[in-house]
């Protein structure tokens, strides 16, 4: 491929890309509205967090349960706090500062 080839990819790629992420904000008038949206929104915070959190207790070598101590905390930490509050960036915030203070031994913990 030549130069030229690769900077057109370039370009038509960043073209999809720009278009993809303003899309939500021109058509915001349309699916602000829409019932499947408005579904997403309220279940795709949670769905999102069941992910991370099976990746992150999948990814761990479990020698026994005492290794994952802090990891269970912490997850237990994000599903109380998401179940009282509700508020998915306040309840992975906390859980990921538990973990790192349990992880690091931080005093007190």
């Amino acid at each position: 491929m030549s130069d030229f080839d690769y900077l057109q990819a370039s370009l038509i790629m960043g073209g999809v890309t720009f278009a993809l992420r303003a899309f939500p904000f021109v058509a915001r008038g349309f699916i602000a509205h829409h019932h499947r949206i408005q579904v997403l929104g309220r279940r795709l915070p949670v769905a999102m967090m069941v992910l991370l959190t099976l990746y992150a207790v999948g990814v761990h070598h479990w020698g026994s349960p005492a290794d994952g101590r802090d990891q269970l905390i912490a997850v237990a930490v994000v599903a109380v706090l998401q179940l009282w509050r509700r508020q998915a960036l306040t309840s992975i915030l906390a859980g990921t500062l538990v973990y790192m203070a349990l992880v690091n031994g931080w005093p007190g913990l």
